[in-house]
């Protein structure tokens, strides 16, 4: 027993139980394959704490503890890969895992055939392609990096082996692997997060690791750190990814508390606050806002007649064919059930009207769900900043007001009336 490798041991062990109770709890393939890496690097562990055993026990902890590592950073390019499929998951971790394990057996299992390595090399190249190929990389510098890190990965160990040391191409495939994870960690999180940061620099350091133990051992034989020196970028990484799993549940609560969860408009909280900054900025700009209340027409009859199901679903529709009416600079928000409210700054109270009708043109055609067609439409209340009100409740009560008088006229208000706008029958 190589009691040395103990206290490893018993930390890999406390991480996997932490990613195992994670991912109990998230739903996201990316945790579960997470878990899967880090239970093999447990392995590995593992078979190097009885990797002393007397042979065939011996042989056969050697080949677990390399064969470990390498499924361990297929479990973690996977991870990180933008695939979503799980055939084309299957795949690239086949055409990874195959030529990379094959020749890791092989080195430890004495195989002296050159072509043997040179034809599982020539395998492994075809990885990358099918990486890209599959869109897991979407950048084109991404895809640049990891075919730079494959090719040159391909050069060293072909030299290796015509050089007749099989044995260092080991060290390449799992310095390649972790190079290639890192770079499609960072490619595939939008910021650079003090988790993110973290695990791509873990995952680099891990990397580095192999190709440094070779040189220490050539060049500064007689130096030998401590194991637990080699295995802090593994913790690295570990920590980087808890970090980058609360970062992004901060970053869902914050967005969850600022929108709606059916439509992914903002809700009245982010409504009241881009409102007041429209206002401030047209108070000082003495421009005007637009403050528009919106009501389908007739919608409890969706959901009394089709069930709330096909009711969210046309919500869902009807909102994304609103959010394309409007600019950039405008504001579509989920104000109430079948309600929503946009703010617009225009120039008069004629560009507000121009937008109404844009907005009506939007449910001029029926929404077909599951086979069922649902028309709709809206009555629509114009308030104007600051000739209907000086500020958030004003402008809301008044618009309000004028939604609720179209929808008892049932007809379009004539221009020149100062609260009211147009509203289109609706039908089932």
């Amino acid at each position: 027993m190589k009691f040395t490798v103990l206290p490893n041991l018993i930390a890999l062990a406390v991480l996997v139980a932490i990613f195992w109770a994670i991912s109990r709890k998230a739903t996201t393939e990316r945790v579960h394959l997470w878990f899967a890496g880090w239970a093999f690097i447990l392995l590995h562990f593992a078979a190097e704490f009885v990797s002393a055993a007397k042979d065939p026990w011996g042989a056969i902890a050697a080949i677990v503890s390399v064969d470990s590592l390498v499924l361990g950073g297929v479990a973690f390019l996977i991870s990180v890969s933008g695939i979503a499929a799980r055939r084309q998951q299957l795949t690239l971790a086949l055409s990874i895992a195959g030529p990379a394990l094959a020749y890791a057996t092989g080195v430890v299992c004495g195989i002296t055939s050159k072509n043997y390595y040179f034809a599982l090399i020539a395998a492994s190249v075809l990885a990358p392609s099918i990486c890209c190929r599959a869109q897991a990389v979407q950048s084109k510098w991404k895809a640049l990096g990891i075919s730079a890190v494959a090719g040159s990965a391909a050069v060293i160990a072909v030299w290796a082996i015509v050089r007749g040391n099989p044995d260092l191409g080991i060290a390449v495939v799992l310095a390649t692997l972790n190079f290639l994870i890192a770079i499609l960690y960072a490619g595939s999180h939008r910021r650079a997060t003090a988790g993110v940061i973290t695990a791509v620099a873990g995952f680099v350091l891990w990397g580095a690791v192999f190709p440094l133990a070779i040189l220490l051992d050539i060049f500064a034989s007689g130096f030998r750190p401590q194991s637990e020196a080699w295995n802090i970028p593994k913790y690295l990484v570990a920590v980087g990814m808890i970090l980058t799993l609360f970062e992004e549940q901060i970053e869902t609560c914050k967005y969850h508390a600022h929108h709606d969860e059916l439509t992914g408009l903002p809700n009245r909280r982010l409504l009241e606050d881009r409102l007041a900054r429209a206002l401030t900025y047209a108070h000082r700009a003495e421009t005007k806002v637009a403050v528009l209340q919106l009501d389908l027409d007739r919608f409890k009859e969706v959901n009394d007649t089709y069930g709330h199901r096909i009711g969210d679903l046309a919500l869902q529709e009807v909102a994304a064919r609103l959010a394309k009416r409007i600019r950039a600079e405008d504001t579509l928000a989920r104000s109430g059930g079948d309600e929503f409210t946009v703010i617009s700054p225009v120039k008069d109270r004629k560009s507000a009207e121009a937008l109404v009708s844009a907005l009506e043109l939007a449910l001029s055609l029926p929404i077909l769900i599951d086979g069922r067609e649902v028309q709709t439409g809206l009555s629509v209340g114009i308030a104007l900043y600051p000739d209907d009100g000086s500020n958030a409740d004003q402008l809301h009560a008044a618009a309000d007001g004028a939604m609720y008088a179209v929808k008892r006229s049932g007809r379009a208000a004539h221009p020149d009336e100062a609260l009211t706008e147009s509203s289109r029958v609706t039908s089932l």
